[in-house]
């Protein structure tokens, strides 16, 4: 077996743009595509994932540019939730953070969508955020396998008081979240068992707050969302580079 010796490096010196984080990009980018005006989002991931989020924004009547290197983005927002032209599939690939917040999302108004993807998102689990959305009067059904995509969305989602499993994946949380203001009626999101990345959940919030929505927020085990709100666009926002980047150049620079 062959080996190779790698010298230390006396010193690491310098300076560095973390990639954008993935799920802040996705997240970024809906938002913007659901409020008044137009947003500049700088240091956006180029990813597969986000570039599944951009094709169906684009697919959902969302105006967009790109930089030549896919970091940035100005997105012209719709005011409100988005409306499907009419019967519409999305393919969203292997994204989970596509998926999710879409699923939400776009059960509000009377669209019909189906959303789909790859025979490894078919084997993602989303029943417990069908199962919340379903709660506050979305009409969705599942194409193949129970919990688990491809699903077909027919709107309806109105708010009310929902229960969500906040064991699995917060990001199913996050989705109820970012929908919840524009249905028309408040909405009270209670958790089940114990929430889990909360910090995601404090990076939605964040970013919900920049465009312009609060919610109330108690011990992570109960949120309040006012119904009827509208996101507000920035003028621009930084996508923040993604932590778990940096250890590789921390570790350098020790």
């Amino acid at each position: 077996m062959e080996s190779l010796t790698l010298q230390p490096i006396a010193r690491v010196d310098g300076a560095i743009n973390l990639p954008g984080s993935k799920s802040v990009s996705n997240r970024a980018l809906l938002l913007a595509a659901l409020a008044c005006g137009k947003t500049v989002l700088t240091n956006l991931l180029d990813s597969d994932d986000v570039r599944h989020m951009l094709n169906a924004l684009s697919a959902l009547g969302i105006n967009y540019t790109l930089s030549a290197d896919r970091t940035r983005c100005d997105i012209t927002g719709n005011g409100g939730a988005l409306r499907a032209p009419g019967a519409l599939e999305l393919f969203l690939g292997n994204a989970g953070t596509a998926m999710r917040p879409l699923a939400a999302a776009l059960c509000l108004g009377e669209n019909e969508i189906v959303l789909t993807g790859e025979p490894r998102m078919k084997e993602r689990p989303i029943g417990h955020l069908v199962d919340s959305l379903r709660q506050g009067g979305a009409n969705i059904d599942y194409l193949e396998q129970e919990n688990y995509p491809p699903l077909r969305l027919r709107g309806g989602f109105t708010g009310g008081d929902i229960e969500v499993d906040g064991s699995v994946s917060s990001q199913f949380l996050t989705a109820l979240l970012m929908t919840a203001p524009l249905a028309p009626e408040d909405t009270i999101i209670r958790v089940k068992g114990e929430l889990v990345s909360k910090p995601y959940i404090d990076i939605t919030l964040n970013l919900m707050k920049t465009f312009g929505v609060e919610i109330t927020n108690h011990h992570y085990q109960q949120f309040v969302v006012k119904g009827g709100q509208q996101y507000l666009s920035p003028g621009r926002y930084l996508v923040e580079g993604d932590a778990s980047s940096a250890s590789y150049f921390l570790a350098a620079g020790r």
